[in-house]
């Protein structure tokens, strides 16, 4: 096996110390607030709350190729003769864009792998630890890259907030569906479809929403015979999560879950206060 190193951005919300472990370099998306801009890793949670409280317009963008540059330039000098990239979903951010366009600025481009995701945020954290696995059991990278591909076509992510109107501003859904999820104060369920956003279900109860979630997980076509990989989101919804991780556990014996409460700043614009979620796959 050639000797990997992995790049992901910094919306694959891992700790710390688990990127530093695995020695995986991240590339900072941005935070705009007026004139200026800040590097997402620059910035927390309470930055970004006092400022929408201040009724501050923030928005994000995506890195430049330049630092995916960087980043390539950096792992090969280290010594390695790969870079695999897991960024978030073209549907959602230019930043895979960006990061094709710097792999095509390296003399090295034909060792470099992004991988189209179709996902974001907590959907690849769970990617990208399977993907650290991955390249340890696998004996080449064309069969890393292979499997990998296989997952990210098999995984699902979807999730419910409190208030749509967040997502709206940031162009992530219509006025209209805003509306509609909030005024009449059902529970929405978002879907990644094809990488971007889409509301596809509302509920009345959190009740009815883990039903529908945990429904999802069990009639999963990729089920049988295959081990059930699941990353769980709460923002300030702990009970939630706990809840759809006890009917998970209830229904699939053979199951490995995760659950974070962290969401960073460029999420944190665009999804809120609250709510929870889950990504998972089955392999």
């Amino acid at each position: 096996m050639e000797k990997i190193a992995l790049v992901t951005d910094s919306t694959v919300y891992l700790p710390k110390k688990y990127l530093e472990k695995n020695k995986i370099h991240v590339v900072s998306l941005n935070i705009i607030d007026g004139e200026k801009s800040y590097k997402e890793l620059e910035v927390d949670n309470d930055f970004v709350f006092k400022r929408q409280d201040e009724k501050a317009g923030l928005t994000t963008s995506q890195p430049a190729p330049s630092e995916f540059v960087d980043a390539y330039e950096k792992a090969f000098k280290e010594g390695y003769e790969k870079v695999f990239v897991l960024t978030l979903s073209k549907g959602l951010s230019g930043t895979y864009q960006s990061a094709i366009l710097g792999r095509n600025m390296v003399d090295e481009k034909d060792k470099i792998h992004v991988f189209d995701t179709n996902n974001a945020a907590y959907g690849n954290e769970l990617l990208l630890e399977k993907l650290v696995d991955i390249i340890k059991e696998e004996k080449t990278s064309a069969a890393v890259i292979k499997r990998m591909e296989k997952i990210i076509e098999d995984t699902h992510l979807y999730f419910t907030v409190e208030n749509l109107f967040s997502l709206q501003k940031g162009g992530r859904l219509s006025k209209a569906q805003a509306l509609l999820g909030t005024v009449l104060r059902v529970k929405p369920i978002i879907r990644v479809v094809d990488g971007k956003l889409k509301l596809e279900h509302k509920e009345r109860t959190h009740k009815k929403v883990h039903k529908y979630l945990v429904d999802k997980v069990l009639t999963d076509e990729n089920r049988e015979g295959k081990t059930l990989n699941v990353r769980i989101i709460t923002r300030d919804s702990e009970e939630n999560a706990l809840e759809l991780k006890k009917l998970i556990e209830e229904n699939v014996k053979d199951s490995k879950i995760t659950i974070t409460d962290y969401l960073g700043p460029v999420f944190s614009i665009h999804i809120g206060k609250k709510g929870f979620g889950l990504a998972w796959f089955y392999e």
